[in-house]
């Protein structure tokens, strides 16, 4: 597989894309905190919109053009729903069950299966490997049934992400494109 490579040495329309999504991600996120709009879990207040996880999503999903954008946030969900629902479970048998050796085995077990529904939903194997990250992220990140609030929000926060990413592509897609000819 060929590397990629780096075509100019400047500022790119995509790249100033990338940026502004990522930007009113984060300004999201930070405005829904400093109001205080979390959602209260036991002692603790889960973001609703991630900024790491929606940031994340605007590098993985900002591409040249609106329907490869389109594809790769359709992707994104895709993954992000099956690593979460694999997450969910494996989570709710640890809760049940709380043995940490049992878990040790799930992790495995849960990426492996997060792994075969990615193909089987055929995305490109490296989005497969995405998804068995945050199918990781759910299952090992927080302890209890906190787990499964933070799966429902790293949806949340990555379809919030997507919207961004089609939105912004939109917007600027034809303004970068005749600014780089």
């Amino acid at each position: 597989m060929k590397p990629e490579t780096v075509k100019e040495k400047t500022l790119s329309g995509l790249d100033v894309r990338i940026a502004i999504s990522v930007a009113i991600c984060a300004l999201t996120a930070t405005v829904l905190n400093h109001f205080g709009w979390k959602f209260p879990y036991g002692n603790m207040q889960l973001e609703i919109i991630q900024k790491m996880t929606a940031c994340i999503t605007c590098l993985l999903c900002v591409q040249d053009n609106m329907p490869i954008s389109r594809k790769a946030g359709v992707n994104r969900l895709i993954i992000t729903a099956i690593g979460g629902a694999c997450g969910i479970l494996v989570t709710w048998i640890d809760t049940l069950v709380g043995n940490q050796w049992l878990m040790a085995a799930m992790v495995a077990l849960g990426v492996l299966a997060t792994l075969v529904l990615c193909k089987l939903a055929k995305v490109p194997y490296i989005n497969a490997r995405i998804g068995g990250v945050t199918f990781v992220l759910v299952s090992c990140t927080l302890s209890g049934y906190a787990r499964m609030w933070y799966a429902v929000f790293r949806f949340v926060s990555t379809f919030y992400g997507v919207l961004v990413v089609l939105l912004v592509t939109w917007l600027l897609q034809g303004r970068t494109q005749e600014a780089s000819k």
